[in-house]
């Protein structure tokens, strides 16, 4: 309504004030000439949170203004989906969830602090129920994303984990159609979004590439697991004791996928590949590590899942 609506409206309410006032006791049964007394009073501002299990078609941001809100049908095509919208005030964000300084939440919290780390640890557990496994088990990536600082300080508190699909493991975004509810587990997997089997191209010694194929063709790797890390530094991978953790904690996912011991035996039976995140990713949060079997001088031509030690015997040269 413009401003001389309003004024309109105004003017008019004092005419009637006036009019009702000059009907002295002559007012009408059930009017008592005050027109104030009667309404409620105005309910406190709510905050706008966006929704949950929403697809977006712009590109994931880690912060998401309102002015770009638009969400769309999750089978048009799209970005990003929203798999769950967490609060900063929830019991999870207790005071040690906070830096020390930061309590009182007085601005959105800084990609690398304890509270962002907290809201991405609640996003994977929320992620993993939707997908149907952890998200690192497909060609996905979750990111946290937080409202602008203008919102914040309107008192918005909340977080939304973002999930999307890339062209392979860090890869770039895919544009995609359909929801991604139950596409990890479950009668509705997309086994082509699921990591599964791999052909490795080695270059100079490291790995170059790693193509994905059918598990029933050749090849010499396979996806078997996440190795969480504790918290702490960033593992470098130029960091020998460092890299050497990370495979250690691969070789005993492969010993769980494939059912052999975990013993001073294993590190014969196996090679393994592991998948590193950003610095940044560590800092705010990731602390998954994808783990693959690997056995450069073999030509597999099925899955090792629960194959036992026949599978994959000691080598002893």
């Amino acid at each position: 309504m413009d401003k001389l609506a309003r004024r309109w409206l105004a003017a008019a309410g004092g005419a009637v004030l006036f009019l009702l006032a000059a009907c002295g006791d002559d007012l009408p049964a059930g009017v008592d000439g005050d027109l104030t007394n009667d309404w409620g009073a105005l309910g406190e501002p709510i905050a706008f949170a966006p929704g949950s299990e929403e697809c977006h078609a712009r590109p994931y941001q880690p912060v998401a203004p309102l002015t770009e809100y638009e969400p769309v049908e999750c089978d048009e095509p799209h970005l990003v989906q929203t798999v769950h919208v967490g609060s900063f005030d929830d019991d999870a964000f207790d005071d040690d969830a906070f830096d020390e300084g930061e309590a009182g939440l007085a601005a959105p919290p800084d990609a690398d602090s304890t509270a962002h780390r907290t809201a991405f640890s609640v996003c994977e557990e929320h992620a993993a129920e939707f997908l149907g496994a952890d998200h690192r088990h497909g060609r996905l990536w979750l990111g946290v994303a937080l409202p602008a600082e203008a919102a914040w300080e309107g008192g918005a508190r909340w977080f939304r984990c973002d999930v999307m699909e890339v062209s392979s493991v860090y890869g770039e975004p895919v544009e995609r159609t359909g929801s991604l509810a139950g596409s990890l587990g479950g009668d509705d997997a997309d086994p082509e979004l699921r990591l599964g089997c791999y052909q490795v191209e080695v270059d100079d010694g490291a790995v170059a590439a790693m193509d994905p194929v059918s598990c029933d063709e050749p090849h010499d790797a396979e996806f078997v697991g996440v190795y969480r890390a504790d918290g702490g530094d960033y593992p470098d991978p130029s960091d020998d004791s460092a890299e050497d953790q990370v495979y250690e904690g691969c070789r005993e996912q492969v010993a769980g996928y494939v059912d052999v011991p975990v013993d001073d035996d294993l590190v014969f039976r196996t090679g393994t590949v592991a998948d590193w995140m950003s610095e940044s990713d560590w800092q705010g949060g990731d602390r998954g590590f994808r783990c693959y079997l690997w056995l450069p001088e073999e030509e597999l031509t099925e899955s090792l899942a629960g194959a036992g030690e026949d599978a994959l015997p000691v080598q002893t040269e």
